[in-house]
């Protein structure tokens, strides 16, 4: 029998496993990989629930001061065992095991090493894989982005390993009976909703086991999972306030759908600076800038919503009555702009001019498509804890334009330029809202009050990055940026001016915000296929960053909690 149990009063990590009838072979698998950790600074608190078969009651005979058991007499199902083994545990952290799953021998030593890393570490999650059902073998290693709020509330992407501060997950009621199948994503909500500050560390630290019985293995097995999950999201929406109500994703299991619910409809500005520039498109010359705002008028549901056209120097004079007339009953604005075109200014002076409580920058080389387009931004746009929201933009082909601007070794760039419009993205990333480092400033919608925070866009970047810039500025603030991939624009780019990026620009960028560019907290440095492109550096910083990147070992990357900087 085991005598030192832990340095201090308590261990570091209490591991929660509820047991219901297992394979007796994973049983002995998942304790013996808890036992195995490169870490002493643990415990291992398993719940039976209810009768268990005679091998599986033999194995948890456990002669081990560190593994403590308790049977219930009757089946309660996993939230109600889950809550009675947190009830037993006396780690600082909770760790959750299914009885079937493994932890790598680093995992919980790993986590240690991370937290005290920081001293307000409230939760924290790793990358994982699945175990062949039959062989064992380690497949499918899924490479998680960083902590996303936005995406989080529609998928249960953080999976496993998720590590929890004990006292949190107390103070939030634990795992709650009515929630069977999707516990950790109600908890993690619950948590994650008051924590000070997210983890995540991309290591494979956690090995699913594939099973007829197990969405690792069958996206169907667990059907009434999904049903708890929709529950899940609704009982979120209704506890922080977020205008939506959920319903379940019939094309991606585990996927929560959020229509807009809207309490307020604040007035936006939509602010179009344009040249008045014409163009061929689907074998028909069309003025670019007409065919926006007509299909705005067109299409969009949204009540309360004016145009402020900012016209440069080369707009013809005609052009404000063609506008007007395509704009119908919706009220229209021009401003006029004499001098050398310069993209953040125009859209500074469409800022000024605009009256909206919400400022929504539009391209005129972009055609509305979808109804619901301005409820869904304004649904994110108008919560306290986010800055810049985008959409997913497509080409006039179908094909995708933007799902949002990640930035690796330096390189800010589009996620999946050319994917097909309904591809779902790395594990339906693209069937979800996330956060991201960016969005294009062609379709970008911001609370004005946030916008003048922050500035507005700076005019030292007149064509280029000053959308990034933007993003990166409320970031700097406390604000997510966030793209719903949901929404979609088509965005006919480029046709207004020439599309290429100068050197200078990416230059002038890096100056400001070198350090977060060249290590994209919201990217996974393990993970490349995922639709970023891998552009060749352009300068010696490039270089030397993405040759430092290509050797490092990558730390755990740390977020302050969703409403972190609404604290006094």
């Amino acid at each position: 029998m085991s005598t030192t149990l832990w340095s201090g009063d308590a261990p570091i990590f209490s591991v929660l496993v509820p047991v219901w009838h297992p394979d007796p072979h994973h049983l002995l698998a998942c304790v013996e990989s808890v036992r195995s950790q490169t870490t002493a600074e643990w415990e291992l608190c398993i719940v039976a629930d209810g009768p268990q078969p005679p091998e599986v009651e033999r194995l948890l005979d456990l002669d081990d001061d560190r593994i403590r058991v308790h049977r219930r007499p009757v089946n309660g199902g996993i939230a109600a065992a889950t809550d009675d083994a947190l009830a037993m545990a006396r780690g600082e952290f909770i760790a959750l095991l299914d009885n079937d799953d493994t932890l790598a021998d680093e995992a919980l030593g790993t986590v240690a090493w991370e937290i005290a890393g920081y001293d307000d570490v409230d939760f924290v999650f790793t990358d994982e894989d699945h175990l062949h059902p039959t062989t064992g073998e380690r497949i499918n290693p899924f490479y998680k982005p960083g902590f996303s709020m936005e995406r989080l509330r529609q998928q249960m992407y953080l999976g496993h390993l998720i590590v929890c501060r004990r006292t949190l997950a107390v103070e939030v009621g634990g795992f709650r009976p009515g929630f069977d199948g999707s516990q950790d994503h109600d908890l993690a909500l619950r948590a994650i909703e008051r924590a000070r500050r997210v983890l995540h560390v991309p290591k494979l630290l956690y090995h699913w086991r594939e099973s007829p019985t197990s969405t690792a293995l069958d996206s169907g097995a667990k059907d009434w999972a999904y049903e708890a999950g929709v529950r899940v999201v609704a009982s979120h929406l209704e506890r922080t306030g977020f205008p939506a109500v959920a319903s379940r994703n019939r094309d991606w299991p585990g996927i929560i759908d959020l229509e807009p619910d809207l309490v307020d409809h604040p007035e936006i500005s939509i602010v179009v600076p344009t040249g008045g520039a014409c163009r061929v498109v689907a074998g028909v010359e069309v003025l670019l800038v007409e065919q926006a705002i007509r299909s705005v008028a067109a299409v969009s549901t949204y009540p309360n919503y004016e145009i402020v056209v900012v016209l440069d120097r080369r707009s013809d004079e005609g052009l404000p009555a063609r506008l007007a007339a395509a704009a119908g009953p919706v009220p229209i604005h021009f401003v006029g702009d004499h001098r050398p075109f310069n993209f953040a200014a125009a859209c500074n002076l469409g800022a000024i001019r605009g009256r909206g409580e919400v400022l929504l920058f539009l391209n005129d080389d972009t055609e509305i498509v979808m109804p619901g387009w301005m409820e869904r931004l304004v649904m994110y746009a108008t919560r306290p804890d986010i800055g810049a929201v985008g959409a997913k933009m497509l080409y006039g082909d179908g094909r995708i334009q933007h799902a949002g601007t990640w930035s690796r070794y330096g390189n800010p760039a589009h996620r999946y330029v050319g994917y097909p419009a309904d591809h779902p993205g790395y594990l339906a990333a693209l069937a979800t809202a996330q956060n991201c480092l960016a969005v294009t400033a062609a379709c970008l919608a911001v609370e004005r009050r946030k916008f003048d925070q922050v500035g507005g866009f700076a005019t030292m970047f007149p064509l280029a990055y000053n959308d990034v810039d933007l993003c990166l500025k409320l970031s700097r603030s406390g604000y997510r940026t966030a793209v719903d991939c949901v929404t979609q624009v088509v965005h006919h780019e480029s046709s207004s001016r020439d599309p290429s990026v100068e050197d200078w620009e990416l230059d002038q960028l890096l100056g400001r915000w070198g350090p977060i560019l060249a290590a994209d907290p919201y990217d996974n440095p393990n993970h490349t296929a995922d639709g970023v492109e891998e552009y060749p550096p352009t300068s010696t910083f490039l270089v030397d960053v993405r040759d430092h990147f290509a050797e490092a070992d990558f730390r755990a990357r740390a977020w302050p909690a969703p409403h972190a900087h609404l604290r006094g």
